[in-house]
């Protein structure tokens, strides 16, 4: 029996409560079996994460403890070199051949999409769902182009093709950014509206993103 697998990857440094909404609203509504939370060691793009690649897993791991549809996907944590999402569902699939994996971004990254690394590639082993994020617009960058040519309009459709659609949610939109949550931290004002308190705790005990 073929399983529904969304990925969401990040730095999740921290992870905070917009991850974690963004993630159960995929779930629910595309009807998921399950999303995984897969945390990158290096980022090919942003610069080193400020929290270990364990105490990222570890914070995600807390996060999404009550939600037994969420996962944590450890996969980019056990590599020694800079990670690209075309290369990790290259792994899924290989890993887990009865799976079809529905891999989430942000409509900013939809915006320049094409710059990623073998872009194609990861059209060619999953789908794509784009989360609305504030301030970005699906008549940006790459979006219409990708959107002409990959676009699918519903999540029955989405499920009738093993891979190579993007599909646009109406997800609740939440302007937390984890740079302004560090921020915050270092200036002694804890973001306890964005994070989770357990998160929080675990933060403060580790003594993390002080300045």
């Amino acid at each position: 029996m073929t399983k529904h697998i969304g990925i969401l990857g990040g730095t999740f440094d921290p992870v905070h409560l917009g991850h974690v909404s963004c993630a159960r609203f995929v779930q629910q509504h595309c009807q998921l079996d399950e999303v995984r939370l897969m945390p990158c060691h290096l980022p090919a793009h942003r610069a080193t994460p400020g929290a270990t690649s364990e105490q990222r897993a570890a914070m995600v791991t807390l996060a999404i403890q009550s939600y037994p549809r969420l996962s944590l996907e450890r996969l980019e944590l056990d590599k020694q070199s800079a990670s690209y999402t075309a290369d990790s569902l290259a792994l899924l699939t290989h890993r887990e051949p009865n799976s079809r994996f529905y891999f989430i971004i942000g409509m900013d990254s939809l915006c320049y999409f094409q710059q990623w690394k073998d872009w194609q590639g990861i059209l060619k082993q999953a789908h794509i769902l784009v989360c609305q994020r504030p301030g970005y617009s699906a008549a940006e960058g790459d979006a219409p182009f990708l959107l002409l040519h990959y676009g699918i309009n519903n999540v029955t459709s989405l499920k009738q093709v093993s891979a190579g659609k993007i599909l646009l949610l109406d997800n609740p939109l939440h302007a937390i950014s984890a740079s302004h949550i560090r921020q915050q931290l270092v200036s002694a004002n804890p973001g306890t509206d964005t994070l989770d308190p357990v998160v929080l705790n675990y933060i403060a005990t580790q003594q993390l993103y002080q300045a």
